[in-house]
């Protein structure tokens, strides 16, 4: 397993810039082969450790957006019932035959022990079983983002899956991950995450970067930029986000603004319309008469 250097230098080298806290983390994560639960406010870089792990792993990243009112089929898998008819009327005749002289009971109870109908050929993969038994037989890199959105029982199904990395499902059998994925569930904090789903996991709270994490950031998605403008840059967005905003800026935001004012612009008040999503946060920005 790499050290903790060599796990921050590779996080760097895929565009991730790592604190001692995150890499430690990460590493404990992978180490263990636990879930990672990254917490914190928007825009401050959760879903972007999925990515870099991703790209470190090489592999592709599955990610399911949580939402109030998500399923469960929509999580794991789900069968493809037109798939399952269009097979029953092509063999209607065999089927006819195996219950031709059987109770209605008896003939459910044989049709059920049936494999063609329930074969892997049915299984639309969600997710989390594509994750969890990945057809080119690679770790993946699955990413459960804002789970706090979801209501508690799907929280509880997910929490059922990641303990053993196991999916039951009816009538076809047990399936158990043989190369566990690398898991990594983010949250807003708009409801509190059961203890039961934080016991299992590897804990992260983002904030949002003080001024040499941001400068840092920066020169590594621009290293040929000018060091002191990019001080410049960091140091209003730092004030900006003093301020009480409803839209706080994220750092892609950041990031969106040096790249706008590179681009040769920099007398230009263009950059606001990066920063300012609401009227109010718009004019609270003006009054500070930042120059860059």
């Amino acid at each position: 397993m790499e050290t903790l250097e060599e796990i921050k230098a590779k996080l760097k080298h895929a565009g991730y810039f790592a604190n001692q806290s995150i890499s430690q983390a990460i590493r404990a994560a992978l180490v263990l082969e636990k879930p990672l639960l990254i917490e914190g406010p928007p825009g401050v870089g959760k879903t972007a450790v999925a990515h870099a792990l991703s790209k470190i792993l090489e592999t592709r990243l599955l990610r399911i957006q949580c939402y109030e009112g998500i399923e469960a089929n929509q999580l794991l898998y789900e069968y493809n019932y037109s798939k399952q008819l269009l097979m029953i009327s092509m063999i209607k005749d065999r089927i006819h035959k195996t219950i031709a002289k059987s109770s209605l009971k008896d003939a459910v109870e044989t049709l059920e022990k049936e494999d063609v109908f329930w074969g892997e050929h049915f299984l639309i993969k969600r997710p989390v079983l594509q994750a969890i038994a990945p057809e080119d037989g690679k770790k993946q890199v699955l990413l459960i983002d804002e789970i706090d959105k979801t209501e508690k029982d799907a929280e509880a199904l997910l929490l059922e899956v990641l303990s053993e990395f196991t999916i039951s499902i009816p009538e076809y059998g047990t399936i158990q991950a043989k190369i566990k994925p690398v898991v990594v569930l983010t949250s807003n904090r708009t409801r509190e995450i059961t203890e039961g789903l934080r016991r299992r996991c590897v804990y992260l709270y983002l904030n949002y970067p003080d001024a040499a994490t941001e400068k840092a950031i920066l020169k590594l998605h621009f290293p040929d930029a000018d060091e002191t403008y990019i001080e410049r840059v960091v140091c209003a967005v730092q004030q900006i986000r003093a301020l009480p905003l409803k839209h706080i800026p994220a750092i892609a935001e950041t990031i969106d603004v040096l790249r706008l004012m590179l681009a040769g612009e920099k007398q230009d008040s263009a950059w606001m319309h990066l920063l300012a999503k609401h009227i109010q946060d718009y004019d609270a920005i003006a009054q500070l008469h930042i120059e860059l």
